[in-house]
């Protein structure tokens, strides 16, 4: 093991290291083996698939001492990568079992002088980062210079080739193989003596010196002694390296182990059945069987939670709630339809039901017992085919990764036992050893009785020891795929081992599958020039391949949409696309004992189709194939500001479909997908350890999961490139019951609209960073989502209370439930939300909306809809009854007084101006409209169950009006719900005029806690605007302040904030505001500079403040296309903006949406222009600073100069990324091609 006190670091390579690894080439006191090129390297890490290693000085960052290239087949152009076993097999005599997953290539090496333990260090990061290598293997070329590769040949054993002779061996190639076993330190296992009590508390106490307080000083010691003579099961084990790793330390770590498992607690409160109860069943010995009574849980299929069917199937089975006898009005039967379907959606047993079931344990009986006997329970107890693993701790000084060794000499401790399990507390953040350790381990998931709080992990011993094999598809192995595609849906928290019966019947989406594999395979088999290619995946040490079990397979196909898909994903630049092969993983099923073994996987398969990077597509709609190890892929970001493809076409095949639609094309650039990528580097878990709990699922909160998940993501995708980056966050959000599964759901179909590209119960005026949380990404997967509602927050303890009783622990509380619209409940009069009253805040809300409406509709001929409120959603609101069934006299518009006062702030969700037109558009449509009408109060009916009327009252009259209402909807703007508002008072959070107070950090009175969204108000109060602003912004400059993002951060906002919706007559709105920077001085907006277009039905204004900075645009057309990418002018000088203001002035724009659509406009859309801007703005200052030294210079000249040095910066901006535009710009050099 390396000595703790080496000043060395070695780390991965990457795109920002090239010029010092050039320098290192250049460097003349160095030495190398392998081919080495000659800088400048600019294709270094394009030339082949490869895991390049920088050692360099802990002081000195900036000088390399050594490179190094690894990769999993050797550096010989003339030979296949896939075929170099072959040509191992052929020319060599080895006696080694070498496979493509158990052996890596050692292609390239350069050092500094003087460094003799650099390459011993480098072999040992290898063994430490890759569990399942076993060997290292070096090609030295023939006629080598004389002693090139002396040194690693002193670490491994060098085999020539077959049948040559000593004489010829210098002009013949020779293997070099280093074995783990020879380079990796010593480490021993023995069971802990009462005199290693200091060294294994002081290694207990750098993870949690809790114990030594609570237990003393000699606690280890007193259980070792007191274990003499006893009864007790337990081990305590520690590991110790031959060779000291510090003074007087050789201890390694610690492990606690018992075989005393209770099965029939861990049964009745987890979900064992799919790991065998954890209890030993062999085949034909005499077996007993014990029934225990359970909890279990049903939940509902994603697949049909508020489509039209489910709807009716349960209006059937609450059919005698609903239809009572006797003749009843329309009216309430469909007020009770409301109520026992409709408002079932927003409780808990709709999406999981808890039922008693019967769980049946078999296991073992020990000899001469019978099944029936009455000590059968007894007997379960010794029939457990696990181990449990109290405690699991490593030296300070040692290296996770040790903890792969460690647990396999667990496994040894107990060899007659094929499972570990390991509890965790829930209340306790993991230390980075459990973390590493959990990797080996699958979360099992408790019963809804369960009565233990820890959280419990199982491994297999198979994850550590079965030998994993990958080749080539054959056609006998076909009805073993298919088996495995029948089995039910495999998470990584349950193992199914027993086969589908003949008559199960399977579920459409695996019949679909089925088809779409047995079109596959049909066409690799029948058509040798296809392009798909499939593996197997078995574990065993058996010769023949197909006499192992099957744990998984793999079909790829090039990937041939990446181009199109860079338009709307944040992926680097397609520089090499002729030598860079992409591969796209079509299904993807394995085992999950062994998918933490995923990146060997998949280099190995890649090995095969000379793939440098794999990628998985996940549809939101439509079919989309399995892949187990989905969540082992880096995810793709989509970009976070929508840019103008212009006439660009992103029309691509769609071929992973059945036949009969195989050929359809789809627009990938519009459609909602989530990409997934492996580009076969090390994985990196990118992410904070701060452990974080929120409430609500706000706008602001969705953009604070995606800002914190993709954290390591920057625009030169640096992390991108240089390792398979998985998000790893400690957060658990509280969100009501259903909000969640509505935002996710992708079932639901409109029966009006031909898709959901414009439905308002999709849209809901969403900002695009935020509803791509939803359509392009699902972060489901690493946050923790607890459905229920807040009962109380414990400050002194740090526990929130459900209303359901659970109890959740937090470090730092985030409050993000901020709503839209509503209003305070005592307007309800102390009963329940009445059945009729809408408030459309979540997806939720929206599809009840839609369902609601659609029964109104079909049930009665004379209906009343009231909708109240002031906000462009509202319109859009309308729009929907109109186009969705309602007819428009049945619907009423009451528009509040308001007042007319000066614009302060921007607010990009009201528009005074525009409010008239769309008031008078509206009345065309003939719906009635009530202005400056308030509302004053609901009339309930008899038994308060829904509105019967609802009472306003005019403004400045005071005159009452009093409306019939079937339907009530409101966007009364409120931003506190009134259970909220009580639970933050009781706790004692500081709240003024109904929000809450939070200081520049964004922390309450309560340093623990913090609150973003629409209901906070700084105190004190800046001087600048923090209201109406983008979430995106605002969750940032939170996760700012909770140390989870690391990025150059100020308090001022400067991110446009914008509205988008749709507007009556389908007209199409998208405004945008820039905040105020500055608030004390400024003049109201109203006076701003405001310049209007309207052409061809294409309205534009835009405003200027006065110092010509674009502060707001607002565009209505009914053009289908979406206007998202206006937002890249928002908040740019009118100069920058090709002379905005002048050219306006000049009558030569006529539509201002015409004249952001021109080609200049991409250069401001570009990813690396703000880097221009920088570029620019540094050479202007540095020309200033050296125009002042020299006063004889004259003014006009100083301008010349600094117009050609900005134009040359244009121009050369152009250059480099002139594959990256749509529109070809035309750059000084190509004139030289034209005759003219």
């Amino acid at each position: 093991m390396p000595s703790p006190q080496d000043n060395i670091l070695i780390v991965t390579a990457g795109f920002r290291d090239l010029r010092r690894i050039e320098d290192l080439y250049e460097a003349k006191n160095t030495w190398h083996f392998g081919a080495k090129a000659t800088p400048p390297l600019e294709t270094l890490f394009f030339r082949n698939q490869a895991q390049r290693l920088l050692v360099y000085n802990k002081q000195e960052f900036h000088l390399l001492l050594a490179y190094s290239e690894f990769a999993n087949h050797p550096n010989i152009p003339v030979l296949s990568n896939d075929l170099w076993l072959h040509w191992l097999s052929a020319r060599f005599c080895l006696d080694l079992p070498i496979t493509l997953l158990n052996s890596i290539f050692f292609n390239f090496f350069i050092c500094k002088e003087g460094q003799p333990n650099i390459l011993k260090n480098i072999l040992l990061e290898v063994f430490y980062n890759e569990h399942l290598v076993n060997y290292i293997l070096v090609v030295k070329p023939p006629d080598c210079p004389s002693g090139e590769y002396d040194a690693i040949q002193a670490f491994g054993k060098t085999y020539y080739p077959k049948y040559s002779k000593v004489s010829e061996q210098r002009h013949l190639p020779a293997v070099i193989v280093i074995l783990r076993l020879n380079i990796m330190p010593v480490i021993n296992f023995r069971k802990a003596l009462p005199e290693d009590n200091d060294d294994i508390v002081e290694m207990i106490d750098s993870e949690d010196p809790e114990l030594r307080r609570k237990h003393g000083d000699f606690y280890i010691a007193e259980h070792l002694l007191n274990q003499e003579g006893s009864d007790d099961k337990d081990k305590i084990i520690i590991a110790e390296f031959e060779e000291e790793i510090a003074d007087n330390v050789k201890g390694a770590g610690l492990m606690w182990l018992s075989d005393s498992i209770d099965i029939e607690k861990l049964a009745t409160n987890f979900h064992l059945e799919r790991l065998g109860n954890l209890a030993r069943y062999t085949p034909g010995v005499k077996h007993a069987r014990v029934h225990l009574d359970v909890l279990s849980v049903e939940q509902k299929s994603y697949k049909e939670l508020y489509t039209k069917s489910q709807m009716d199937a349960i209006c059937k089975t609450q059919g005698s709630k609903i239809n009572q006898a006797g003749e009843d009005e329309a009216k309430n039967v469909l007020f009770r339809k409301y109520k026992h379907i409709y408002d079932e959606l927003r409780k808990a047993h709709y999406y999981l039901k808890a039922h008693q079931d019967k769980l049946e344990i078999a296991f073992d009986l020990p000899p001469g017992e019978h099944s029936h006997s009455e000590n059968r329970l007894q007997y379960l107890g010794k029939a457990s085919n696990g181990f449990l693993l109290k405690m699991f701790q490593l030296h300070p000084l040692v290296r996770f990764e040790y903890t792969f060794y460690s647990l396999s000499a667990m496994f040894s401790a107990f060899p007659d036992h094929d499972y570990c399990v390991t509890m965790v507390p829930a209340t306790v953040s993991t230390s980075p050893c459990q973390r590493e350790l959990l990797r080996f381990f699958l979360p099992v998931s408790h019963r809804p009785s369960s009565s233990v709080s820890e959280n419990m992990f199982v491994a297999h011993r198979s994850t550590l020891f079965g030998e994993l094999r990958v080749q080539r598809f054959e056609r006998q192995e076909i009805d073993e795929i298919r088996t495995m595609i029948s089995s039910q849906t495999r998470k990584r928290d349950t193992y199914l081992d027993d086969e589908p019966s003949a008559g199960n019947r399977l579920d459409d989406y695996t019949q679909e599958v089925l088809g779409i594999f047995d079109d596959i395979i049909e066409e690799i088999l029948e058509k040798p020039m296809t392009d798909f290619t499939c593996f197997t995946i078995r574990c065993g040490q058996s010769k023949k391949h197909t006499d192992c079990p099957l744990v998984g397979f793999l079909i790829l196909c090039p990937f041939l949409i990446y181009d199109d898909l860079s338009k709307v994903l944040m992926m680097p630049r397609d520089q090499f696309s002729l030598t860079h092969n992409r591969g796209e993983i079509v299904m993807f099923r394995l085992h999950p004992f062994f998918q933490m073994w995923c990146n060997p996987i998949l280099r190995t398969v890649a090995l095969y189709d000379n793939y440098r990077e794999l990628y998985y597509i996940h549809y939101y709609n439509g079919i989309s194939l399995p892949n187990d190890l989905m969540y082992n892929m880096m995810p793709v970001e989509p970009r976070r500001m929508k840019k103008n493809l212009f006439n660009y076409k992103c029309f691509s095949p769609q071929r992973r479909v059945s036949k009969a639609s195989r050929v359809s094309n789809m627009d990938i650039c519009r459609s909602r997908l989530r990409l997934f990528c492996h580009n076969l580097q090390p994985t990196m878990h990118m992410g904070v350890k701060n452990s974080l709990v929120i409430v609500g699922l706000s706008h602001t909160c969705l953009a604070f999961l995606r800002t914190i998940i993709f954290a390591w993501n920057s625009q030169d995708m640096v992390n991108y490139k240089k390792y398979n980056c998985l998000p790893m966050v400690d957060v658990t959000v509280v969100v009501g019951h259903g909000v969640l599964e509505s935002a996710y759901d992708c079932e639901f179909s409109c029966s009006y609209c031909a898709n959901g590209r414009n439905c308002y119960v999709d849209t809901g005026n969403v900002n695009p960073f935020v509803r791509d949380v939803m359509q392009r990404m699902d972060v489901r997967h690493w946050v923790r989502f607890v459905p229920g509602t807040l009962k109380s927050i414990n400050r002194q303890a740090r526990l929130l209370e459900l209303t359901d009783g659970c109890s959740l622990y937090y470090e730092k509380l985030v409050l993000f439930a901020a709503t839209r619209f509503g209003f305070q409940d005592k307007e309800f009069k102390g009963f329940p939300m009445p059945i009729n009253y809408i408030v459309n805040n979540h997806r939720l809300d929206r599809i009840i909306f839609y369902h609601k409406v659609r029964d109104m509709i079909e049930s009665m001929e004379h209906y009343n809809i009231i909708v109240y409120g002031y906000h462009l959603a509202l319109y859009e609101c309308l729009h929907f009854l109109v186009t969705h069934g309602c007819t428009a006299q049945n619907i009423t518009y009451v528009q509040p007084h308001v007042p007319r006062v000066m614009e302060e702030l921007g607010n990009p969700e009201v528009d005074s101006r525009l409010d008239p037109i769309i008031l008078e558009m509206v009345a065309d449509l003939g719906i009635t409209i009530h202005l400056s009408t308030n509302y004053s109060q609901f009339i309930l009916s008899q038994d308060n169950m829904y509105i019967e009327q609802v009472e306003f009252a005019v403004h400045p009259s005071r005159k009452k009006i009093i409306l019939d209402c079937d339907l009530f909807i409101n966007y009364n703007c409120n931003s506190l719900s009134t259970a909220l508002e009580t639970v933050l008072s009781e706790a004692g959070i500081e709240m003024r005029d109904r929000k809450i107070v939070v200081n520049a950090r964004y922390a309450t009175n309560d340093r623990n806690i913090f609150a973003g969204g629409r209901y906070i108000v700084m105190l004190p109060q800046p001087n600048f605007q923090y209201s109406f602003t983008s979430p995106q912004e605002m969750a940032e400059k939170i996760a700012y302040e909770l140390n989870m993002i690391k990025i150059v951060m100020q308090s001022r906002y400067s991110r446009p904030f914008m509205f988008t919706g749709i507007l009556p007559m389908g007209y199409q709105i998208t405004k945008f505001t820039q905040p105020k920077s500055l608030l004390i001085g400024q003049l109201p907006i109203d006076f701003s500079d405001s310049m209007t277009t309207y052409e061809n039905g294409d309205f534009c204004r835009i405003r200027l403040n006065r110092k010509l900075i674009v502060i707001e645009i607002v565009c209505v057309t009914k053009k289908p296309k979406r206007l998202y990418f206006m937002e890249y002018f928002c908040g740019k000088h009118a100069m920058l903006l090709n002379d905005l203001r002048g050219r306006f002035q000049s009558g030569w724009i006529s539509n201002f949406l015409d004249f952001f659509q021109q080609p200049w406009t991409e250069l401001l859309m570009h990813d690396r222009f703000e880097d221009l801007q920088l570029k620019n703005r540094r050479l202007l200052l540095a020309m200033l600073l050296m125009n002042n030294k020299d006063a004889n210079n004259a003014r006009s000249s100083l301008e010349t100069t600094q117009r050609q040095r900005l134009e040359e910066n244009v121009i050369d901006f152009v250059r480099t990324y002139r594959k990256d535009f749509t529109h070809e710009f035309a750059l000084p050099e190509d004139w030289g091609v034209f005759n003219l």
